[in-house]
């Protein structure tokens, strides 16, 4: 909800100071995105409550029998869940069954598995167009065809989940863990084939398959199929995009941006658009530096630019706590009702750092 106050005050402010005017609102408002955003928050909903994606994680995760081990699969499975259901909703599945081994285990502290679940989410999960917003976003507007997306997102996911994984023995210890206590829940097969079949319609008519209105169409007898759970779906992201389409136009236009445009500043090359993507994502979250670059690299040429800066934001998600909002959704699920934040964000800030040099290097090198 803090994303959205903040995405709201953008955009009163853009309104405020005149860099934006009312009437230029309704052009500023991704219609078409916004109703794509809409058909996968219905989709990832039905998922999470037909108890699909919290079997297979359960299932998955309770056969590991030691910390390395438990690591490693909880890196894939995130990676795997978010490339599915978004990186913020896949860290709200996996991270609690991994807390879940406190309780048979009190020796074992799960704060370095979880902090190599948020990265998976961020350097995994973006392997799909609706793995993650930013994606999403770029997808919609880069001019990607499903199959160049995904030669683009492959070998980038590849050497990132090798890097993430090589972490997994100098990180985390070979001791034995116990089997976690069993949660399991009946799955609901309709909410189930629902989320899966919007998901679906959703990666169709992104890629021009099936005309754009099919998922939108779709989703209403899902909608109806939530009964009184449509209430409780949250529907923030929207309001987020929403009010930065306004809010992010309006920074555009500011002498701070003039000012401090990264890309005039690192250059309208493909390492320029890298690196301004990462950079700038570490002050202001990867989903506002897309929004803010994307059409910079229309204006330079798209194509390549937009497959660096894609990388680039991607990249983004480590670093800063701010960079993603999965680092903050991730971090929350493990420090709610501990003491002591000071060792978790010293183990944060060393991993994601690192990972983030490395995916740097590897974008430049892959473009």
């Amino acid at each position: 909800m803090g994303v959205l106050w903040v995405s709201l005050a953008l955009a009163f402010f853009a309104l405020l100071f005149r860099l934006v005017s009312p009437s230029e609102i309704r052009a500023l408002l991704d219609l078409h995105l916004l109703s794509l955003f809409l058909v996968l928050i219905l989709a990832v909903e039905c998922l999470k409550r037909s108890g699909l994606v919290e079997a297979v994680v359960g299932k998955v995760l309770s056969r590991v029998r030691s910390e390395r081990t438990l690591a490693a699969a909880a890196i894939l499975t995130t990676g795997a869940v978010s490339a599915m259901v978004t990186n913020d909703v896949a860290l709200l599945l996996v991270v609690p069954f991994t807390l879940a081994f406190e309780k048979v285990a009190p020796e074992f502290d799960p704060l370095r598995v979880v902090v190599l679940e948020i990265q998976a989410a961020n350097l995994l999960g973006c392997l799909t167009p609706t793995g993650n917003p930013q994606n999403l976003l770029l997808f919609s507007r880069g001019g990607f065809t499903t199959a160049g997306f995904f030669s683009a997102q492959l070998p980038w996911v590849a050497g990132m989940a090798v890097a993430t994984l090589a972490v997994v023995p100098i990180l985390v210890p070979r001791r034995p863990l116990p089997a976690p206590p069993k949660t399991e829940r009946p799955v609901e097969p309709r909410l189930a084939t629902a989320g899966l079949f919007l998901l679906s319609l959703q990666l169709l008519a992104i890629s021009q398959a099936i005309p754009r209105l099919a998922p939108l169409v779709a989703a209403i007898p899902a909608a109806a199929l939530l009964g009184r759970g449509l209430l409780k779906t949250d529907f923030t992201l929207l309001g987020v995009f929403s009010a930065l389409f306004v809010g992010v136009e309006g920074l555009r236009r500011s002498a701070l941006f003039e000012t401090l445009d990264p890309v005039a500043l690192l250059g309208a090359t493909p390492a320029g658009f890298v690196l301004a993507g990462a950079l700038l994502s570490q002050a202001v979250s990867n989903v506002p530096a897309a929004i803010l670059l994307a059409p910079e690299a229309a204006r330079a040429g798209g194509g390549l630019l937009f497959t660096a800066l894609l990388y680039g934001v991607n990249a983004g998600g480590c670093g800063t706590p701010i960079s993603s909002l999965a680092n903050l959704i991730g971090a929350d699920l493990y420090l709610r009702g501990r003491a002591h934040r000071t060792p978790f964000w010293r183990v944060f800030l060393a991993v994601s750092s690192a990972l983030l040099a490395v995916a740097l290097a590897l974008s430049i090198a892959l473009l």
